[in-house]
């Protein structure tokens, strides 16, 4: 699993960022929505996390991220990191101002 965590000031370029992988994305054929973090809890988002990996997904793009959120989900890297459903999983995560 790969964790690409995006950061700056403006919440714009944020998600100017993951819009571009998502169109990227979506051109070549994959489905990748963008998760929106502030609508879950820590819990909840890894748990929508698992679910996407599980359910397939490779590319899954969050944006609106809390410190916290991120600090969970590279957490829970290292927990799963031996697990065959999250080997080629990449999770682009944008950080919230």
């Amino acid at each position: 699993m790969q964790i690409q965590v995006f950061m700056g000031n403006s919440g714009d370029e944020k998600t100017s960022k993951l819009q571009s992988v998502k169109d990227r994305l979506d051109f070549i054929g994959e489905s990748a929505p963008i998760i929106q973090a502030g609508a879950y809890g820590e819990d909840g988002l890894l748990e929508i996390l698992e679910v996407r990996a599980a359910g397939g997904q490779r590319e899954i793009l969050v944006d609106d991220c809390s410190k916290q959120q991120i600090l969970r989900v590279l957490k829970w890297q290292l927990c799963v990191e031996h697990e065959p459903n999250f080997e080629e999983v990449v999770i682009r995560l944008a950080r919230k101002d």
